[in-house]
């Protein structure tokens, strides 16, 4: 486990699961708005704490959970989720995290018509928190909701945002940062997406998609600050 510096505050447990999908802008929101953040390397062996402990699990990307699922491959993590959720921790999920979130609270994910990696627009219900774009997107699923979720932004494929009580699940990647979209661009040359386009646009919004991911994450946190139970 690696240890963010120590802080006052809440803990909150991240779990990375690829060297090239770390905490990125989330990890100074999180110590930001008050939070103790400690990262775990699924990828590496590291074992899940008791969620019990924490006040907020986050879960990152992985190469996506689809494949997994339909091969019957065990995903422990799934049940950390449930586990998580019986003991009133918040739940993040970002990227096919959010994919994660949503299987564990009951919902799915199907295959989308076409991968869909770079910079897209979405449909938001509320544009002064989850802003219309650009957000970054990097994956080959679709959300179908668990129940009870509140669909919170989506786009022509389906689901972007989702909450259910206190989780949220966000299917793009507002926790990117100029590192790691370079790494993913030239981590991936398969043809599937125009990279000189991405990294184009990366350069021209990253600004502003910045400052919209500031917005969406602290605003999520913030809520959990204020009303901790």
């Amino acid at each position: 486990m690696s240890g963010e510096p120590e802080a006052a505050g809440p803990p909150a447990v991240v779990l990375q699961h690829r060297e090239d999908a770390p905490g990125g802008l989330l990890m100074d929101i999180l110590a930001a708005q008050g939070f103790r953040p400690t990262t775990v390397r699924v990828d590496l062996g590291e074992p899940l704490p008791d969620p019990a402990g924490c006040r907020l699990a986050v879960t990152l990307g992985t190469d996506g959970i689809l494949e997994p699922l339909a091969s019957g491959s065990a995903i422990p993590e799934l049940d950390w989720l449930r586990t998580a959720d019986r003991a009133g921790t918040a739940l993040l999920g970002l990227g096919s995290g959010a994919q994660a979130l949503a299987v564990a609270l009951g919902g799915a994910v199907t295959r989308a018509p076409r991968p869909r990696h770079g910079w897209v627009w979405v449909s938001s219900s509320t544009p002064a928190w989850i802003a219309p774009g650009p957000w970054l997107a990097w994956g080959d699923e679709v959300i179908r909701l668990p129940a009870r979720a509140r669909l919170l932004a989506h786009d022509g494929y389906g689901p972007q945002v989702f909450g259910r009580g206190r989780h949220l699940g966000v299917q793009f990647h507002p926790e990117v940062t100029r590192e790691m979209v370079g790494h993913w661009v030239t981590g991936e040359r398969d043809g599937r997406f125009d990279a000189q386009g991405i990294l184009e646009t990366t350069s021209r919004e990253f600004a502003g998609a910045s400052a919209a991911a500031h917005t969406l994450l602290a605003t999520y946190l913030h809520s959990l600050a204020v009303h901790p139970a």
